[in-house]
C-alpha cells in the first residue's frame, strides 16, 4: 500500500481494523498511550485541512464495509463507514433506490469519509447535504468507547443530535463506525438542458425566472461563467413540462443558445465538475449566501488550464482548481499573499458574508496558508465540543478550523 499523507503529514504506521470491535480496541490503546491519531477511509480528501500538529497512527476504515441493516420499505439503510459509495449504489439499485450525495470518485470515497468531510455537489440543490440525509450514527469516541446517536427511522428527534454533529467534523470528534441514511427512489426520468451565453451569463435573470415559473430543478450548475446546465428529475410528464418551460419560456428571454443535452453530453459536463473537485495542486471553494454575487466575485480568481470553474449559483458556491504557476503569479509572489488578497476580494464582494476554503494545498505551501481562514462566530462552541469529546487532543489534532 502506498504511503498515506494527511494534509502533508505522514504517520508512523497505518492500521486497518477488520471489525468495529477491533477499531474500538485500537483507539483505546492509542488513547491509553497518548498517541495522536487520525481516521482515513478511501483517501479522497487527505489534502483537506491544515497539517495535524502530531500524527502517530492512521486508522484506516476501508475493511469495515458491511451492510448492517437495510429496510427498503422504510427507505433507510445502515452500513459500516468503510463501504464505498459505488458499492452502496449497487446495493440500493437492486431496490430502485439511491443515496444522492455527490463525490468526485464514488469507487473510492467511503460513507464515513463523505460524512466526515461533508462532501456535496450539484445535487445539493434538491437533496441537501449529508446533514439532511443522515438518520443515525455509530461512533468510536477518542477514548475508544462506542456510542450511538439517532435511530433507524426518519422521524427520530429524541436526544442529542450526534448524527448531524459528526457531519463535517473531519475526524476530530471520533471515528464514524456506522451510518444510517434516509434514501430516495431513483427518478423515473432525468433530463438536462444547457443555456450557453456569448458573454458572462445573466445568471440572476435566469434564476429569478426559474423561481417565478415554480420550476424545481435537481441541480443548476454554471460552467466557466458561460454555460448554465439545468437538470430536472421526476416523473416523465413532470420533467417534460419543466423542460418545455425552460427551453421555450425562459431561454428565449435570456437570449441564450439553449438545447437539451444527450446522456453523453450530460455526463461530459458532470466529468468537468468531478475534475474541478479532484485535479490540481490548489483547489478551493468560494462560499457565500446565495443572495451574494459569488459567481461574479469568483471571476477575480485567475483562469487555469487544469479544469474549468464550476459554480452552483442557487447555493452560493463556486469551485476552482489551479496550478502552481496560475496561483503564484510569478516567483516574487508568495502563496500567503495571494490567499490573503483572494480572501479580501471575496469578503469585499459579498459584504463580508463570503469566505474561501482550500480543499487542497501544495506541500510546499503547507504552514504558509490556512486552509479555513478566520474561525466562525460559533468557534467557542466548537472548542467546547472538541474538549468534551477529546480532552487530550489526540484525535486529528490541529487539522480543523482554528487548530481544533
Amino acid at each position: 500500500m502506498s504511503a498515506i499523507s494527511v494534509a502533508g503529514v505522514e504517520p508512523r504506521e497505518v492500521v486497518t481494523p477488520r471489525t468495529i470491535e477491533e477499531l474500538a480496541a485500537i483507539v483505546r490503546a492509542l488513547h491509553a498511550e497518548r498517541k495522536p491519531f487520525a481516521f482515513v477511509g478511501g483517501a479522497t480528501h487527505l489534502e483537506l485541512g491544515n497539517p495535524p500538529r502530531a500524527l502517530d497512527t492512521v486508522v484506516r476504515t476501508t475493511a469495515l464495509d458491511a451492510v448492517v441493516d437495510y429496510a427498503p420499505e422504510d427507505q433507510t439503510i445502515t452500513v459500516e463507514a468503510g463501504m464505498t459509495l459505488g458499492e452502496l449504489d449497487r446495493v440500493l439499485a437492486e431496490h430502485g433506490q439511491m443515496l444522492p450525495l455527490d463525490v468526485a470518485d464514488r469507487e473510492r470515497a467511503t460513507v464515513g469519509g463523505t460524512v466526515a468531510t461533508n462532501a456535496y455537489g450539484r445535487r445539493r440543490q434538491r437533496y441537501g447535504t449529508a446533514k439532511d440525509l443522515i438518520v443515525g450514527v455509530g461512533i468510536v469516541r477518542p477514548d475508544g468507547v462506542r456510542a450511538r446517536g439517532g435511530g433507524k427511522v426518519v422521524k427520530n428527534v429524541a436526544g442529542f443530535d450526534l448524527p448531524k454533529l459528526m457531519v463535517g467534523s473531519l475526524g476530530t470528534l471520533g471515528a464514524i463506525a456506522t451510518v444510517t441514511f434516509r434514501l430516495y427512489p431513483i427518478p423515473k426520468s432525468t433530463r438536462a438542458a444547457v443555456l450557453r451565453f456569448e458573454h458572462e451569463a445573466p445568471i440572476d435573470d435566469v434564476l429569478r425566472a426559474l423561481i417565478a415559473c415554480k420550476l424545481e430543478p435537481e441541480s443548476v450548475a454554471l460552467y466557466n461563467d458561460r454555460a448554465l446546465v439545468v437538470t430536472f428529475v421526476g416523473t416523465e410528464p413532470g420533467v417534460a413540462e419543466q423542460m418545455r418551460t425552460l427551453l421555450e419560456g425562459i431561454a428565449p428571454g435570456a437570449e441564450a443558445d439553449a438545447a437539451e443535452l444527450t446522456h453523453l453530453e450530460r455526463e461530459a459536463y458532470e466529468q468537468r465538475e468531478r475534475a474541478v473537485r479532484r485535479d490540481g495542486p490548489w483547489r478551493l471553494r468560494v462560499i457565500a449566501p446565495p443572495s451574494e454575487p459569488v459567481a461574479t466575485v469568483a471571476n477575480a480568481i485567475p483562469a487555469s488550464p487544469l479544469a474549468v470553474p464550476v459554480a452552483y449559483p442557487m447555493l452560493g458556491v463556486s469551485l476552482h482548481a489551479l496550478s502552481d504557476a496560475t496561483f503564484a503569479g510569478g516567483s516574487d509572489a508568495t502563496p500567503d499573499w495571494h490567499v490573503r488578497d483572494l480572501r479580501a476580494t471575496v469578503a469585499a464582494g459579498t459584504h463580508s458574508r463570503g469566505h474561501v476554503v482550500f480543499d487542497a494545498i501544495p506541500t510546499a505551501a503547507r504552514g504558509l496558508v490556512d486552509a479555513w481562514g478566520p474561525p466562525p462566530p460559533s468557534f467557542a462552541l466548537m472548542q467546547a465540543l472538541k474538549h468534551n469529546f477529546d480532552p487530550l487532543g489526540l484525535c486529528n489534532p490541529g487539522r480543523f478550523v482554528g487548530g481544533l
